[in-house]
């Protein structure tokens, strides 16, 4: 055990003597969490609401009704009546999303005697606001028609009702009755309707994750696979060196200088994962409980990662063509694992075969590990899946050491 200790703090001392790199291992994470932290923050929690500039030109009723229904159902649309004027010179200037004009005649066209034209004039430099207040009016059209077609005597009992003041009682009482004789004769239709559907959802409990935090634990994978990548080339920096072959010479099996590299590594991927973990608690309020067994599966899929990359440093014929290798290997794991793009964001192909990989089962894990429920059943599968890979690129890489060190 000595020997293997040894031979990390030996590894670990050749990372050191590279500060630049060890600095870039070490202040990804931050940086990366740092700049999603800042893009997820951007223009805060509230949603976007469309400005509606409304013009009355009937001053009946029936069009005073529009400011109240858009309201109805907390919809992200803020009506501000204004003069036609008014309307056209803000609207020409973008002050709005939208200007919808109600012409004279609308209340006597939702009565059924005439018929009328609303203007919808929307503003060209927005693209999803303007179809939502589109989607409104069309809501707004649709409803009068229908409701014209079953209330027709309610409705123009109310337009006759004066404007100013509250209505008589004669009126209140007929309108309440006409309305209950409709819904009498609707009985089996609309009360109980004739078409039901249910809905069924998952109690959500947790809140939605930002930007950031979807895309933390695939950046630090990403940091651990360039670790694993940087370190398992170092058998080749050594055999160039000629330390390998006196290593070699000595009692010491070649096993235990394996395990002191994978050591070494592990110790730089858990001080990585240490700044991108206490990232996160500062930056995305990531509960101080999480943090211990995130770490540990970190550091465990690092070293996992760095065995399997060793393997293939140790299979290639020259140093240049095995990190033409490795590249080969791990650019397509960090777009398939998670690491470029959040599983969420990704097509179900892709993602069925990306979290099948070591560093996408890592991704998968660790995301519950920090802000879900952890499945131990889970956890125990995906460690097997990660490990035995590992464990026999770990025998494969010591079996050819030698002859590697002697070729």
């Amino acid at each position: 055990m000595r020997f293997v200790l040894v031979a990390a703090a030996k590894d670990i001392r050749r990372r050191m003597a590279d500060p630049a790199a060890l600095s870039i291992w070490l202040g990804l994470p931050l940086i990366l969490a740092g700049l999603l932290s800042f893009i997820s923050n951007v223009g805060g929690d509230a949603p976007p609401r469309a400005r509606v500039l409304l013009v009355d030109q009937d001053n009946t009723p029936i069009s005073g009704l529009l400011p109240t229904a858009t309201r109805q159902g907390n919809t992200p649309i803020d009506i501000e009546e204004v003069t036609l004027e008014e309307g056209r010179r803000r609207i020409d200037g973008g002050d709005a999303t939208a200007l919808l004009i109600v012409p004279a005649g609308f209340q006597n066209a939702v009565i059924g005697s005439g018929s009328a034209r609303l203007q919808l004039v929307t503003n060209p430099s927005q693209r999803v606001l303007p179809a939502m207040v589109r989607q409104m009016v069309e809501v707004l059209a649709e409803g009068a028609f229908y409701g014209q077609r079953l209330f027709a005597e309610p409705i123009s009992l109310i337009a006759s009702s004066p404007q100013s003041g509250p209505p008589p009682d004669a009126n209140v009482a007929t309108i309440a009755v006409a309305v209950n004789q409709r819904l009498t004769q609707l009985q089996g239709v609309l009360l109980p309707p004739v078409i039901t559907f249910s809905v069924k959802t998952e109690a959500a409990t947790e809140q939605p994750l930002n930007f950031g935090q979807l895309f933390l634990p695939g950046m630090l994978f990403m940091s651990f696979l360039f670790i694993a990548q940087g370190m398992s080339v170092d058998v080749w920096d050594e055999k160039q060196e000629g330390t390998l072959r006196r290593l070699l010479t000595t009692p010491q099996s070649a096993g235990r200088l394996l395990f002191g590299k994978l050591v070494a590594g592990i110790a730089v991927a858990a001080a990585v994962a240490v700044a991108g973990l206490l990232g996160a608690v500062g930056l995305f309020d990531l509960a101080w409980s999480r943090v211990p067994l995130a770490l540990l599966w970190c550091a465990y899929v690092c070293g996992a990662l760095l065995a399997m990359l060793t393997l293939l440093h140790l299979l290639a014929r020259s140093q240049r063509g095995s990190e033409m290798l490795a590249g080969v290997v791990t650019f397509p794991l960090m777009m398939l694992g998670g690491s470029f793009f959040p599983f969420e964001a990704m097509p179900p192909w892709m993602v069925s075969v990306g979290k099948w990989t070591p560093n996408g089962l890592g991704v998968a894990r660790l995301k519950e590990l920090l802000y879900g429920d952890v499945s131990m059943a889970s956890l125990a599968l995906a460690a097997l899946g990660i490990g035995i890979p590992a464990l026999l690129a770990y025998l494969a890489a010591w079996r050819r050491l030698r002859s590697f060190a002697n070729a």
